[in-house]
């Protein structure tokens, strides 16, 4: 529900995220080798029923800084790790695992903005898309 690539979801803390506001932001997080693409620091918005995930989410937080952090605390940094979560909640709702990849969230974020009515500009800038020549993948 953020349209976040997969590192921007890896590295991820609770204090990027406001509830309040009902956002969260890319952040850099030189500490940890991280920084968004092309420095691409931004602001999202997010819906009520995330942000009423996130409450809950919270509660069973461990006192790591990371939202999905591995059973140690630290950031999910290899791909199949997400990947594998992804898969075993869609094989727990029912779905066929195989229709599940972490960029396919991506391009339905765009696609479920731009049909609500935003303005393609806005849904680039959530993206993290600099300027006006990349492309959404819809």
């Amino acid at each position: 529900m953020t349209g976040f690539r997969k590192k921007e979801v890896t590295y991820c803390c609770w204090n990027d995220i406001n509830l309040k506001q009902n956002v969260v932001r890319v952040t850099a997080k030189p500490e940890h080798g991280f920084r968004p693409k092309d420095w691409e620091e931004r602001e999202v918005p997010i819906p009520d029923r995330l942000v009423n995930s996130l409450k809950q989410w919270a509660k069973s937080r461990d006192g790591s800084p990371f939202v999905f952090p591995t059973r140690n605390g630290t950031p999910r940094k290899h791909r199949t790790q997400l990947l594998e979560l992804c898969k075993g909640i869609a094989e727990r709702a029912g779905l066929d695992p195989n229709d599940f990849w972490l960029h396919k969230f991506r391009a339905t974020f765009a696609t479920k903005h731009l049909q609500a009515g935003v303005d393609l500009r806005t849904v680039q800038l959530w993206l993290g898309h600099k300027d006006w020549n990349r492309r959404c993948v819809i």
